[in-house]
């Protein structure tokens, strides 16, 4: 019995053992160990333990600057991480090392939800492998930098949520609004999930509404306390409960539209679904997202067949519960929301490979992709989704050897 349960986890680990130390071989000087420059979360860490919210001012990092000070302009839960590491490092943090092993406790989330919806420990194993290297994931995972780290664990702490709140145990709810409330301290606009969870809470529950929202106030109270301190933060260092820093970098205020206009969206989106040039390099604005991350079209493919497949059995007189329905819908109307904002953003992420902002869709991507295939496909069909995983994963991997290998040569 233990063999059959860790039987997963050794193919799980061989695989992205093997995936990231052929990235590490391969990507110049860049390693475990290679120093990070870009360790903005580790200095504010520090600038917390000295009693400051502010930060002497670095050159090369990206800092706002408010009323003559220097802030850290990204959302703070990643410095919360390095508070230890810190301690312990002082600003000098491990951050790659970091970054490795939340991208295998991404891995493991994958697959725990992938089994606990599938209930196949192959399906998971290939499914979960499909996410997390067969993705632009793999782009953002290994990296210590601000701009990735933060990503990585929001992508991390957003998997947890959903984990938590699908499993039959409610006292899961806690951990599930607890680290959805985390991952928004990583990337705010993962607050789109929210009602999702909130929905999968309430059916778990199986109470009156009224009931529930007394219920779920009580599961919230840890993430309460976590976006208390958030507000706190930015209000004392912004005088806003809800800035972060962002508005304040130079290049957001002297842009006349500032960090976010509407009159960006067409032509980002069709950077983000019609950018074809996966080549250029060094890449500003990335190219279509679903090529960086084919997991995305095995879903458009997915939803197709779920679709014809749900009229035909209404036809015949199958009902299903509606639950899952609702769960594929409020996902997918997640991803347009989400993309629908970054398409809103001054940049598309800055220099990157593939199209790194969205990599924030792919849970909504996933989570769908893994309920339409509970009820559509018979067990051998499922191994199709190897011919995108494996173009997935050696587009990533060249583009990740070659990005890192201009930071780190």
């Amino acid at each position: 019995m233990a063999s059959k349960t860790a039987r997963p986890y050794i193919i799980l680990f061989s695989a992205a053992f093997v995936v990231y130390g052929l990235i590490y071989t391969f990507s110049a000087d860049f390693s475990i160990t290679a120093p990070n420059f870009y360790n903005t979360y580790a200095r504010q860490a520090a600038s917390w333990l000295a009693g400051r919210l502010d930060m002497d001012n670095v050159p090369w990092l990206e800092l706002a600057v408010f009323q003559g000070r220097y802030y850290v302009c990204f959302a703070p839960f990643s410095s919360i991480v390095m508070l230890p590491f810190v301690l312990i490092y002082g600003i000098e943090t491990p951050d790659h090392a970091i970054a490795l092993g939340v991208a295998l406790l991404s891995l493991i989330y994958a697959y725990k939800l992938a089994y606990n919806v599938l209930g196949n420990q192959n399906h998971a194993v290939l499914l979960s492998l499909f996410l997390i290297l067969g993705t632009n994931y793999l782009h953002i995972a290994l990296w210590g930098a601000v701009w990735y780290i933060a990503q990585n664990m929001a992508f991390l702490l957003t998997l947890m949520a959903f984990y938590y709140a699908m499993t039959d145990n409610k006292n899961g709810s806690y951990i599930s609004l607890f680290t959805i409330c985390a991952a928004m301290g990583c990337r705010p606009f993962n607050i789109v999930y929210l009602p999702v969870l909130i929905y999968i809470i309430y059916k778990r529950e199986n109470i009156s509404i009224i009931a529930f929202i007394k219920k779920v106030l009580i599961y919230a109270v840890p993430a309460i306390i976590l976006g208390n301190f958030f507000m706190w933060l930015n209000y004392a260092r912004f005088g806003n409960i809800f800035e972060f820093g962002r508005n304040y970098l130079a290049e957001f205020v002297n842009d006349p539209h500032g960090q976010f206009h509407a009159g960006r969206i067409l032509s980002n989106l069709n950077v983000m679904l019609f950018g074809f040039d996966i080549t250029a390099f060094p890449m500003f604005q990335g190219f279509a997202f679903w090529i960086a991350s084919p997991i995305v079209v095995s879903y458009i493919v997915y939803l197709f067949l779920y679709i014809f497949k749900s009229r035909s059995d209404r036809h015949e007189g199958i009902k299903y519960q509606n639950k899952e329905n609702y769960i594929i819908c409020g996902l997918l109307l997640s991803a347009i929301v989400l993309l629908i904002i970054i398409s809103m953003h001054r940049t598309l992420g800055g220099h990157q490979f593939g199209s790194r902002y969205t990599v924030d869709t792919l849970i909504a991507f996933y989570i769908g992709l893994l309920l339409m295939i509970k009820r559509l496909i018979p067990d051998k069909l499922i191994y199709i989704n190897l011919a995108p995983m494996l173009f997935g994963l050696t587009l990533n991997f060249y583009g990740t050897v070659k990005y890192l290998s201009f930071y780190f040569s």
